[in-house]
């Protein structure tokens, strides 16, 4: 399961504003517009990285969808961990 507070980089307890601001600044980050000298693996690795970054702000903007993943989350119990290791590491270098 996906970790929207860390995709966000902000804490469980953030407010929505806070929640507004690390979006704010990971969409630019990752927008296609601010990456015009970077490679070709550069903008694949930022677009997956800012398809996150939306994610992450649906879910936490949307009062309902946070209780329900925060529940949720709150109740994961890993039983594969070397699985779980690998969906991390796909996350951040996925298979072109």
């Amino acid at each position: 399961m996906i970790n929207h507070f860390s995709v966000l980089g902000i804490k469980p307890n953030a407010n929505e504003d806070d929640v507004k601001k690390a979006y704010k600044r990971l969409s630019n980050r990752f927008h296609p517009d601010k990456l015009l000298g970077a490679s070709d693996d550069e903008r694949l690795h930022a677009e997956a990285q800012l398809l996150r970054v939306r994610n992450a702000y649906e879910v936490l903007s949307n009062p309902k969808l946070k209780r329900e993943f925060v529940k949720n989350f709150s109740n994961v119990i890993v039983t594969d961990p070397a699985a779980a290791m690998r969906e991390l590491w796909d996350q951040f270098y996925p298979i072109s």
